[in-house]
């Protein structure tokens, strides 16, 4: 298999792990945000959340096993089908083995607590938790943690989980909340959390990016001129690009039309939609530049 044909396998994988990892994040944060709600919209929307949460984990764990085998067939220059027989002696063998272990074991667990929990409300606390232990591990298996354990992974692991609880939370609306005839009262209460969870998700992925995007840069930003001709650095103009068109969505929601609430329902959720399809579009572009390398400049 060639290298561009693995790199764009390796890409797809990252994309779809960082797009169910945000599902997840949104599907733990509405219920979160609904907890003080009382009216049976409200139920029903936390209920809806574990599929929601389901359906991210089953997308972000069989992502992550893609990943594995795309690595692995990089690394043990194998044949696809060959390639799994590589893969235990990866684990063993190297730091990256082991910490993509851990956040393969974390993703499969947090499914089989929920699937326990079916009768009753998700451990949101627990999940929680065991979310920050993914994201640690994947911040250590990628390119943060090949040089060891420096500044890079702890502010990769709070921009992961700041971009998927932003992302999420924006999907999880869109996708659960949008759902039936809302509640008046408890609609108005999940508008205003939503917007001030995006608001202190917004900041961590705005401080952490900037670190890593200019460490990657290696401290100058002439890769991202458009004369420049650096794929990466144009992946990162496309990227910044969709995350202040997001920004601007949520703030417009916030500020024209969220103090207008009940009555600007549909309003609100239209910018909602558009807000989650863009930030969809903003994982991906997130993933190109996590699996591309920054140019030398």
């Amino acid at each position: 298999m060639d290298d561009a044909t693995l790199a764009a396998l390796r890409t797809a994988a990252s994309a779809l792990f960082d797009i169910g990892f945000a599902a997840m994040a949104g599907a733990l944060a509405t219920p979160a945000l609904l907890r003080d709600a009382s009216s049976a919209w409200a139920t029903r929307c936390s209920w809806r959340c574990r599929t929601l949460f389901a359906a991210g984990g089953t997308v972000a764990l069989a992502a992550s096993l893609a990943w594995m085998w795309v690595e692995a067939i990089s690394m043990a220059e194998s044949p696809p089908l060959a390639a799994l027989m590589d893969i235990g002696g990866i684990v063993a063998g190297t730091g990256f083995g082991r910490a993509w272990a851990v956040a393969t074991v974390g993703l499969a667990a947090s499914l089989a607590l929920t699937s326990a929990c079916r009768l009753r409300a998700m451990p949101l606390r627990t999940l929680a938790l065991v979310l920050v232990v993914v994201a640690v591990a994947h911040a250590s298996a990628g390119h943060a943690g090949a040089n060891g354990i420096g500044w890079l992974v702890p502010a990769t692991t709070v921009h992961l989980l700041a971009t998927g609880l932003w992302a999420g939370s924006v999907f999880a609306a869109a996708l659960v909340v949008l759902r039936g005839r809302p509640d008046a009262i408890d609609v108005v209460r999940h508008a205003r959390g939503l917007s001030s969870t995006a608001t202190a998700a917004l900041a961590g992925v705005a401080a952490t990016g900037v670190a890593i995007a200019w460490h990657g840069l290696d401290g100058s930003a002439a890769a991202l001129a458009p004369a420049s001709g650096s794929s990466w650095g144009f992946a990162l103009d496309v990227k910044l690009a969709l995350v202040a068109i997001a920004a601007a969505l949520g703030a417009f929601n916030r500020f024209a039309v969220m103090p207008a609430l009940p009555a600007s329902w549909p309003r609100f959720a239209h910018v909602l939609r558009v807000e989650a399809g863009v930030l969809l579009a903003a994982l991906v572009a997130a993933a190109v530049l996590a699996n591309g390398e920054p140019p030398v400049v």
